[in-house]
């Protein structure tokens, strides 16, 4: 009894030591694929995504219902970079200042993410500009694990009993990320940073072919058919042509978000045939019937790619999505 005594009041205090959420941490993300990253760092998280994988990003209705979800939400994720245009609507809406920018519970994804287009100047006669460069991160792998440790840093603010636990999922992802891009083979050799250096410097093939390490790259790099000729319809690609060393022919649309004028299409038509281009990609949300004309005249194929998760059946998670870009794009 008199152990029991001594015992029960320093369990007690024991247990007021140790900060446990008090619910699961609830979490926002605008995209599926931050939705699906997010759930693999915080799998006990209750992860709501607003955008649907089969719509336009910067597209969405900041709903009542939304705006209720959203208030009650401990963690905030968006792309940023002028992509999620009904954001601030939204966050407006939720009155919950601990995920505003600048809050605890608040998480830009593309933080520290090296910017592609950025423009020298603003203007709307370009289309539709992003003042902070193109935001369509995520189809660089490499960018994914830059956005996994934000998002583990930001889930360690609002739930600092499980930052470690956070911070060590995020060291997997960005294994798992280094094996599927590079091959898990390379990745013994060399080490998964070495690789990605070399990558983002645009001296990676150059250097495995002056060490004889070619033949060892594995992975969606290793997969993929290198300066591919492609016309997209729209500018959402520069991450992943520059990853994958994509040879771009054009885009469809001429401006961001403009239809293209009938000189556009014949001039584009024109720059085709005469560099062989036989690959036409358009996202899974746009209407199709202006790139099939194009394909008609030049005699392309017309290949419809996911812009993020779920954007086609077979793009379940993240690493699925770049399987089916390489697969339909790359091969």
């Amino acid at each position: 009894m008199i152990r029991a005594r001594i015992l029960l009041p320093l369990l007690s205090l024991l247990l007021a030591t140790i900060s446990l959420p008090a619910h699961a941490v609830d979490v926002v993300a605008t995209l599926p694929w931050i939705g699906d990253i997010a759930t693999r760092l915080a799998p006990d998280a209750d992860v709501t995504v607003l955008a649907r994988g089969t719509e336009d990003p910067h597209y969405l209705s900041p709903t009542p219902a939304l705006m209720s979800k959203v208030s009650k939400a401990d963690l905030y994720a968006e792309v940023g970079l002028s992509l999620e245009l009904w954001s601030e609507r939204l966050l407006d809406g939720a009155g919950n200042p601990a995920i505003r920018p600048g809050g605890a519970g608040y998480v830009r994804v593309s933080e520290g993410v090296p910017r592609l287009e950025v423009p020298t100047e603003l203007t709307r006669a370009k289309g539709d500009l992003h003042p902070d460069g193109n935001p369509h991160i995520w189809t660089d792998p490499l960018n994914a694990i830059i956005a996994a440790d934000n998002l583990a840093a930001g889930l360690g603010r609002v739930d600092p009993a499980n930052a470690a636990a956070y911070t060590e999922r995020a060291k997997a992802f960005r294994q798992e990320v280094y094996e599927r891009l590079f091959g898990a083979d390379l990745v013994g050799f060399m080490g998964g940073t070495s690789l990605e250096k070399l990558a983002r410097s645009g001296r990676l093939m150059e250097f495995l072919d002056a060490k004889g390490l070619r033949s060892r790259l594995g992975g969606w790099l290793g997969r993929a058919r290198p300066g591919k000729k492609i016309v997209f319809y729209h500018q959402s690609w520069p991450y992943f042509i520059d990853r994958f060393g994509v040879e771009l022919v054009g885009t469809i649309e001429d401006r961001p978000g403009v239809s293209p004028s009938a000189a556009h299409k014949q001039e584009l038509a024109q720059a085709m045939k005469a560099r062989g281009c036989k690959l036409i990609g358009i996202t899974s949300y746009y209407n199709d019937r202006i790139a099939r004309a194009l394909a008609a005249d030049t005699g392309a194929t017309v290949v419809v790619v996911p812009g993020d998760v779920g954007g086609v059946p077979e793009a379940t998670d993240y690493f699925t999505f770049i399987d089916v870009l390489v697969d339909r794009l790359l091969q």
